[in-house]
């Protein structure tokens, strides 16, 4: 099995495939853009932390974890 993680601006996107490319479970974790002024965005890094941790651990829920061959992590911030 193999796990993609796609680090999103409002959301950590979680897939977990086997060796055939086979979706085997989804997860989606959200969290909080803050706005203090006018054309201001703000993200507390340890959100981003948990959401890859907490979605991992809801993507392994009844799977064997052992059996994780590899894990990839892709990102788009800051972009226009």
């Amino acid at each position: 099995m193999y796990i993609g993680i796609d680090l999103g601006t409002s959301s950590v996107k979680l897939l977990l495939v086997d060796g055939d490319g086979k979706i085997i479970n989804s997860v989606t974790q959200t969290y909080t853009v803050h706005y203090p002024r006018d054309g201001w965005s703000e993200q507390n890094p340890e959100d981003w932390y948990s959401g890859v941790i907490g979605g991992i651990m809801r993507l392994l829920v009844g799977q064997d974890k052992s059996a994780v061959k590899g894990v990839g992590v892709g990102g788009q911030m800051h972009g226009l």
